[in-house]
């Protein structure tokens, strides 16, 4: 088993780092301050930059304008992204991941065409909306219909919590297409474009963190799209969306270490400079312990994420519960690790100056978002009881 990255690898890390250092963290802690009307101009203009070096293309084949790397490099270039501003992952990642992977995969040759060239530029941005306000954990519980009538499908419903929804050019909505077919085989995705009649995006919300990053509600009344709006199959979306959704889950573990990792540098910098007792606060084993605690989380949280990507490029049938296993590891590592960096920082921790008050405040979403750490441990404890079943 050979752990070392490729020199391409090492290449992405370098040239991701020293990119997001300049261009990304600098402005991290005023997007996240910005009121929402300079938020939607700042983190599109983020993705943007990031378009540059070509990190939404990472996903996509060249044909589009992609360099279609592995999975593992899309998550090395990812850790450096996310460790210079979350927000700015969640919004890109939200955009070429959780929109035009789908699309990727699932969609013609025409919507392929018209929608992937604009994610790889960074030109157009699009959202995942798959959760409603009676159902998040339980995706199968959505209301959402499609009927269709003549030669269109015509919506109804509403989506919330989406990331990028206020920003989005286009967004991938689920939708019942027949309810008593269940939602194996009656759910179906349609891409829906800004400017559809019926179709609106609501305001940002006021959020705890990733305020850089909007989420919005969208709202379907008699918006009526035609076939070709469809993506894939009739009464295959539900497939679609939780296929989609183990990318998702390695990406929210690789936003989580992104943030670990930038909690650890900055309560090890903080550590050497401040002084108590006449010594760095480094110097006792109090301090020293949470440093060193916070390595091992972040270490761990890496092997995980880079097994499940790996299992995910492969075809591994073990790839679901490794994206499930490394988004509970990252994500509870997150929320530990801010925490200390704040205690590191004692009191200048608790103040808006210092990036670990953002940070603790955006890693708790990682429990939250693409599924609650509760059902990734349902989803675990099922695949153990499968494979020892007697």
């Amino acid at each position: 088993m050979n752990y070392d990255l490729t020199q391409e690898q090492l290449s992405i890390k370098e040239n991701f780092a020293k990119f997001c250092a300049k261009e990304i963290e600098p402005f991290a802690q005023a997007l996240d301050a910005a009121p929402h009307d300079e938020v939607e101009k700042l983190i599109r203009a983020n993705i943007k930059k990031l378009a540059g070096i070509g990190y939404p293309g990472m996903a996509h084949e060249d044909k589009y304008g992609g360099t279609d790397l592995d999975l593992i490099s899309q998550m090395i270039a990812g850790e450096e992204v996310a460790k210079a501003c979350a927000s700015t992952f969640l919004s890109s990642g939200a955009s070429s991941g959780l929109f035009g992977i789908p699309v990727r995969r699932f969609g013609s040759a025409a919507q392929k065409e018209k929608y992937l060239p604009g994610i790889v530029k960074g030109e157009l941005v699009g959202c995942f909306g798959l959760t409603e306000p009676g159902a998040g954990s339980d995706a199968a519980g959505i209301t959402t219909s499609a009927e269709k009538k003549g030669d269109r499908w015509v919506l109804n419903g509403a989506k919330t919590f989406i990331t990028n929804a206020s920003i989005a050019d286009a967004a991938l909505i689920f939708a019942y297409t027949d309810r008593a077919r269940g939602p194996g085989a009656g759910v179906t995705s349609f891409i829906v474009d800004k400017g559809t009649p019926g179709f609106t995006a609501g305001k940002p919300f006021e959020k705890m963190g990733f305020r850089g990053s909007p989420t919005a509600e969208l709202f379907l009344s008699d918006c009526a799209v035609p076939e070709s709006a469809v993506l894939g199959e009739v009464g295959k979306g539900f497939i679609q969306a939780m296929q989609t959704l183990e990318y998702g889950r390695i990406g929210m573990a690789t936003v989580c270490l992104g943030i670990a990792v930038r909690c650890m540098e900055l309560a090890n910098a903080y550590s050497k400079e401040r002084k108590a007792f006449g010594k760095p606060i480094n110097r006792y084993q109090e301090i020293s312990f949470k440093i060193a605690d916070m390595a091992i989380q972040s270490d761990v949280a890496r092997l995980l994420i880079y097994q499940a990507a790996w299992a995910k490029d492969t075809g591994n049938p073990e790839s679901a519960v490794l994206a499930s296993v490394a988004k509970v590891w990252a994500s509870e590592a997150a929320t530990q690790c801010s925490s200390l960096a704040v205690q590191v920082h004692g009191g200048y921790g608790y103040m808006k100056e210092f990036p670990v008050e953002r940070l603790y405040r955006d890693a708790k979403l990682g429990e939250i978002g693409e599924g609650t750490s509760e059902i990734q441990r349902v989803l675990i404890a099922k695949d153990l009881i499968r494979r020892y079943a007697s």
